[in-house]
């Protein structure tokens, strides 16, 4: 797997106020599909998430606005987080 691109981003929780970075990582496996990781870190309640993209997904990803970043969120999977 490759990482391709990734990003961080402020993020302001909605319901709470608190400030956050949000991080997303584009990989792309060695078969082709694309992988986009997606993190908020220093969230009081940390969540990974992943999303397998299409290639048209992944150039959409690649040519979003600041204001767009994080809009893959909602459709991702949950991942656990495993901090160490």
């Amino acid at each position: 797997m490759h990482l391709l691109a990734s990003r961080e981003y402020p993020v302001i929780d909605y319901q709470t106020t608190d400030q956050f970075v949000g991080c997303e990582r584009l990989f792309r496996t060695s078969e082709g599909p694309f992988l986009l990781h997606m993190s908020s870190d220093g969230a009081l309640g940390a969540e990974e998430r992943v999303i397998w993209l299409t290639f048209r997904d992944a150039i959409l990803w690649l040519n979003e606005a600041p204001n767009q970043f994080g809009c893959f969120w909602e459709n991702a999977e949950v991942v656990p987080v495993v901090r160490q």
